[in-house]
């Protein structure tokens, strides 16, 4: 069943599609941080991880891409060891297909995805009118890891080949053209084989988004989680240059920041993997004149 999926979608990307405006051979090099903290150490008051995280973008023509991305561990204050090494994050290729007569759009992505999982990916985009859009994913993903540590020549390197997940989820979008606000509902089985449900409105300025969202899932029991509700909010704030450039090489910061509270969470339930090492909520996934694809950035 896993071949036959993984065949389906390979012969996907070599449909022939009307393309969409990118620079075919302009490699795009950035570099961003992440900062992750948890108070759960009665030692001191957070503990603290941070990564400096430079990526590639190399766009081949016709809608192909290659991404990767690095950790560079910079500050670990509580978090494992295997945290203080070089790790990869990121390597993957992705085909966008556009049907725009029919109002169909189509991405596909193979080969190692963030949150160390690695497999297929097929996102879904039928934007119906000009405020509503449906939207799905279908991933099929496993466990995967590389880093090496210089200073102490350790290393890790795994593949897991058993325990395949099945990711799929479904959703819809409405935006309000007068408030630039969306209105998203999504639901379906995640990343760690949960499922859930999450309604959010997200308020999208020039560049910034901001949203409440509300969460319902399975408990997780595993790690003395007992809730099945959860909820919070989000900010995404892009970072200059916002217009997009035609150099064939360009240097650049992270495209964003992105900032996600999620009371009562166990850390577990409704994972989702990235694709693309600067994946985010107000940027959609694929080249789309529909709701913030219509802005300049």
């Amino acid at each position: 069943m896993r071949i036959r999926w993984i065949v389906f979608l390979c012969l996907l990307a070599l449909l022939p599609a009307k393309g969409r405006a990118q620079q075919a051979g302009q490699v795009e090099l950035f570099a961003g941080a992440e900062l992750s903290y948890a108070d759960i150490n009665y030692l001191r008051l957070y503990d603290v991880l941070i990564n400096v995280t430079p990526g590639v973008k190399w766009h081949l023509g016709k809608d192909w891409q290659v991404a990767g991305q690095v950790y560079l561990p910079l500050i670990n204050d509580g978090y494992p060891e295997r945290y203080d090494m070089i790790r990869l994050n990121m390597a993957n290729i992705s085909k966008e297909i556009h049907f725009d007569e029919a109002k169909q759009h189509f991405k596909v992505t193979a080969g190692l995805f963030g949150m160390e999982r690695y497999g297929a990916d097929l996102r879904w985009m039928y934007p119906i009118n000009s405020w509503l859009m449906v939207h799905a994913r279908l991933g099929l993903v496993n466990h995967w890891a590389l880093g090496f540590n210089l200073q102490n020549d350790v290393s890790e390197s795994e593949f897991e080949t058993s325990q395949w997940s099945k990711f799929g989820v479904a959703g819809a979008s409405v935006w309000l053209n007068p408030w630039a606000t969306e209105f998203r509902v999504s639901g379906g089985r995640y990343m760690n084989g949960d499922n859930g449900v999450e309604g959010e409105i997200i308020r999208h300025f020039n560049h910034c988004s901001v949203s409440l969202f509300a969460q319902i899932h399975e408990r997780y029991q595993s790690t003395g989680g007992s809730n099945d509700k959860s909820g919070g909010f989000r900010v995404v704030m892009m970072i200059p240059p916002y217009k997009k450039s035609h150099e064939k090489v360009v240097f650049r910061p992270a495209s964003n920041f992105r900032l996600t509270y999620n009371a009562q969470s166990d850390g577990y339930s409704m994972k989702k993997y990235n694709t693309d090492p600067e994946e985010n909520e107000r940027t959609l996934p694929m080249r789309l004149p529909w709701g913030t694809g219509n802005f300049n950035e």
